[in-house]
């Protein structure tokens, strides 16, 4: 072979690996990974060039050139759409679905029609860009190459890369202080964060690293137990308040809402709401982290639970058979309580029908097992008109029921069939001041009201109500409006310091009204309530809102954190309100050792000896 061959040879072969280098470097500049990790680093695009190389040693393998170049593009198209659906979700979220999340879709499916609202130039330009490569790779694949010579030596490329570039991170620190997670490699390894893996790696090797890691032995068992047992040990025990008991004895119903948001729960949208808000217990500075890409199941799992589901992926099919004995369910089952739970969608959707049981609660209710069709489950007052269903909340007391409303979820717009609905009922939503979507939230979430004035109407007709708790708390913010600068205009002049802040309180009849500004999260839910409730308050990751030797804070799957006077983001505070700079560092450490434990808990199934 002379040099005019091999210079004709090495152009051919970059030409097949080329488009799938393409794909990965315009997914990564479209989602701005290059605010995480360098998009000329080296080893992100050595994986993906290695990954390359072994699909076009797959697609070289054919006799036939047509063959290969259906393979070609059967290949590229399948990581095509998986590169539009990461873009599509990262345009919604700031983040991308790890492997578990996929199984998420048959919920997401029905909102398919949401993500029109995505399309415009950027979009399009994504995805022109994407056909582009394909189509010059398809059109470029070489014929006539040496194959036996040609595509060993890609399988050998593929394998090389894949033992260098790891090593091309930053070493993990050998002592891990507060700012470990700043090192590629020790993100590698522990590989938790969506939007930096996918950063670090690119596209292929994220999915290959997220299923290697899935199957991956836990080796570790005894020694995350031991890491567990230790964060206990150091926290200060918890010590009976001037609230613990207040509630003992009383039933309990436990409200998660749909995108209620901060600016959304007011006297003109939600007026029921807004008087059990200002009459009850008000949590002011609470929020919602969103661990895992099933935004409304993490908030269930985590306020369930007193645990953060992985950030790295779902709990709702993976952790169904573990042992959670100290759930709000099992909790006040244990104290002789009827637990139930009801929402619209189907026991299948985040396999609700097994976690609610893993939680305490006997029976998962279906509003669509009763309602005439999808639009009537999808009203939030059906929850409570329905004799049925009501009947299922309150035949035995005590009783503890958990309702997820669904009234306000997304899409916002023309197009969707509920949002058209709840304009109808309440047609002094259509403002056109505002923008459509925020007429619509506002009137998705007026149907969400008017089930708590249902409900309340029903517990007094029943005598009930004299002895009824409800806990009113939110899945998440109002991430479903696509523009994000109204969304962010309207959480700011609501108050909130961030966007995840959302509401939450208690309410009862006689109830002292205060406010609580100390600032909390998804997990202090639990033990709030056991403490209230009079019942033990179980070591989890929550703590007593009302523990005087609790701080409060809140801490985010990126590693960042929020106190009453700093908050940081990504490993840089944002702002700063009065904490030293030793005190920064003994939080930052703090959220890396959280998230640790958090992560250790669910891995060895740590309450399992404790169910008994």
């Amino acid at each position: 072979m002379n040099k005019k061959q091999l210079l004709r040879l090495i152009g051919s072969a970059v030409c097949a690996v080329l488009p799938f280098w393409l794909l990965d470097l315009t997914l990564r500049a479209a989602t701005g990974c290059a605010a995480w990790y360098p998009l000329y680093a080296a080893a992100p695009n050595l994986f993906s060039l290695g990954f390359g190389a072994l699909f076009a040693a797959l697609c070289l393998l054919p006799r036939r050139r047509t063959v290969g170049r259906v393979l070609y593009g059967l290949i590229y198209a399948v990581w095509a759409v998986y590169a539009v659906v990461q873009y599509s979700i990262w345009r919604i979220f700031d983040r991308f679905l790890f492997l578990s999340d996929f199984l998420f879709a048959g919920e997401g499916l029905g909102f398919a029609g949401y993500l029109r609202q995505l399309i415009d130039v950027r979009f399009v330009l994504v995805v022109v860009l994407l056909a582009v490569w394909g189509a010059l790779g398809v059109w470029r694949l070489p014929e006539n190459l040496p194959r036996r010579r040609v595509c060993p030596a890609f399988a050998v490329f593929f394998a090389l890369t894949q033992l260098v570039a790891p090593r091309l991170y930053a070493p993990v620190p050998e002592t891990l202080d507060w700012d470990a997670w700043q090192s590629s490699g020790y993100e590698y390894e522990r590989f938790s964060s969506s939007a930096y893996d996918l950063a670090l790696t690119g596209p292929y090797q994220f999915v290959a690293r997220d299923a290697f890691l899935s199957v991956l032995p836990d080796a570790d068992a005894a020694e995350k137990r031991a890491q567990i047992d230790a964060f206990f040990e150091e926290r200060p025990a918890h010590e009976d308040n001037e609230m613990t008991g207040l509630l003992a004895g009383k039933n309990l119903i436990l409200v998660q809402l749909e995108s209620v948001d901060d600016f959304v729960l007011n006297d003109e949208n939600t007026p029921t709401l807004a008087r059990l808000q200002r009459e009850g217990i008000n949590f002011a500075e609470f929020y919602t982290p969103q661990y895992s890409n099933g935004y409304t199941f993490n908030t269930e799992f985590a306020a369930q639970t007193g645990i953060y589901p992985y950030a790295n992926g779902n709990v709702a099919y993976s952790l169904s058979r573990s042992a959670f004995p100290y759930a709000i369910g099992n909790l006040l089952a244990g104290e002789g309580y009827t637990a139930n739970s009801f929402h619209k969608s189907e026991a299948k959707f985040y396999n609700r029908g097994a976690m609610h049981q893993a939680f305490g609660y006997e029976q998962y209710h279906s509003a669509l097992d009763y309602a005439e069709d999808e639009l009537q489950a999808g009203d939030d007052r059906f929850l409570v008109d329905c004799d049925e269903l009501y009947d299922r909340m309150v035949q035995t007391q005590p009783f503890a029921d958990f309702l997820i409303t669904y009234s306000g979820h997304l899409g916002y717009d023309e197009i969707d069939a509920l949002t058209t609905y709840a304009l109808g009922e309440f047609p002094e939503y259509k403002d056109d001041s505002r923008p459509y979507e925020i007429n619509g939230l506002f009137a998705k979430a007026r149907l969400t009201d008017e089930m708590f004035s249902h409900l309340l109407t029903r517990l007094e007709e029943d005598g009930l109500l004299d002895n009824t708790v409800i806990c009113v708390y939110d899945d998440h913010y109002a991430y479903g409006l696509t523009d994000r600068a109204v969304l962010e205009a309207y959480s700011e002049a609501a108050g909130g310091r961030l966007l995840e802040r959302t509401p939450c309180f208690i309410w009862y009849q006689g109830c002292t009204p205060q406010t609580v500004t100390k600032t909390l999260q998804t997990v202090d839910l639990l033990p709030t309530l056991a403490n209230l409730f009079g019942l033990p308050v179980p070591d989890t990751m929550g703590r007593d809102a009302f523990d005087e030797s609790y701080a409060g804070y809140a801490i985010f799957p990126n590693g960042g954190w929020l106190t009453d006077k700093a908050y940081a983001k990504n490993g840089q505070i944002v702002w700063n309100n009065g904490m030293t700079d030793e005190e920064v560092s003994q939080m930052n450490a703090y959220a890396r050792r959280f998230q640790e434990v958090n992560d250790a808990i669910l891995d060895t199934d740590y309450y399992a000896d404790k169910a008994e």
